[in-house]
């Protein structure tokens, strides 16, 4: 089974100022100021080229599809979404569709225009926790983003989700299946993250997963890819794929990965966007051990 995993799109939304207040309006500055250009629009192009060409079984896109959760960036991002066989893919939202209070809640725009997308809610309370079975593998998608102040980016994953999601896993006996959450479960030591940035408590959240660990853990949030092989305290693959839309530099090595998946053999290619044929292009895995 063939997976592309995509994440940290930031899809860009013309806004009118008048609209943005408060952390809105800072954020949409920066974007325009700072990122906008690292992010050219025929790169979005160039990757529904490659799902034509390579024909993916499932597409994962692990948040962040806009910058600072107006309303239309989630009617642009779901007409430009809406070019991808639905079937196969599967969304979780990013600290930037939590980007405000108005971004939580019964009222959320994800869960607006993303909810029916985002797969089967099994949660039995408030908590975030969705599953979509696609052909043989189960994906299961958890909600680490809350709306914090400018200054902060960083997540918490209650253990409540953890012991949950397992029960439901060994009620409807999957041994098999992709954990997707936002922000990183692991970092090599040259990419730590400040606690502004991290998942808090991701230690305790690691050592809830041992006992029933997925094969795969798909996250992005820091813009530069890797891949983790399985070590001892975390037995399972952590890929990072940040940001695919985003130009890579001598701090950002962006793009997207492929997985193939045979019952629990795992496979990883990466691609990065060639400048020189305007398309991507396979490129060696950033991969580390777990003591790395």
């Amino acid at each position: 089974m063939k997976i592309l995993h995509l994440s940290d799109l930031h899809f860009p939304t013309s806004i009118p100022f008048f609209q943005l207040k408060g952390k809105m309006f800072v954020g949409y500055l920066n974007y325009n100021l700072r990122r906008k250009k690292k992010y050219p629009k025929n790169i979005w192009n160039s990757i529904l080229n490659f799902i034509r060409e390579t024909n993916p079984d499932a597409i994962v896109i692990s948040g962040d599809i806009t910058n600072v959760s107006h309303e239309e960036e989630f009617k642009a991002a779901l007409k430009t979404l809406n070019e991808l066989p639905q079937e196969k893919v599967f969304y979780i939202p990013g600290n930037h569709d939590r980007y405000v209070r108005q971004s939580v809640g019964e009222n959320a725009f994800y869960e607006k225009y993303f909810s029916k997308l985002s797969g089967e809610s099994i949660s039995n309370n408030a908590h975030y926790i969705r599953i979509k079975k696609i052909k043989d593998l189960h994906f299961v998608g958890w909600d680490s983003s809350i709306p914090l102040s400018i200054l902060n980016a960083y997540g918490k994953i209650r253990p409540e989700v953890v012991i949950q999601t397992k029960k439901i896993l060994s009620e409807r006996k999957i041994r098999n299946y992709v954990l997707v959450c936002h922000h990183p479960i692991w970092n090599p030591a040259n990419k730590q993250e400040t606690v502004h940035h991290k998942l808090l408590n991701r230690e305790e959240i690691a050592s809830l997963l041992k006992e029933q660990p997925p094969l795969v853990y798909l996250h992005g949030h820091v813009h530069t890819n890797w891949v983790k092989f399985p070590g001892n305290e975390l037995p399972y693959y952590v890929v990072n794929s940040a940001s695919s839309t985003r130009l890579s530099d001598t701090t950002h090595e962006s793009g997207f990965h492929l997985l193939e998946i045979q019952k629990q053999n795992v496979k990883i290619q990466r691609y990065t966007y060639n400048l020189e044929k305007s398309k991507f292009t396979e490129t060696p895995l950033v991969s580390y051990s777990e003591k790395e």
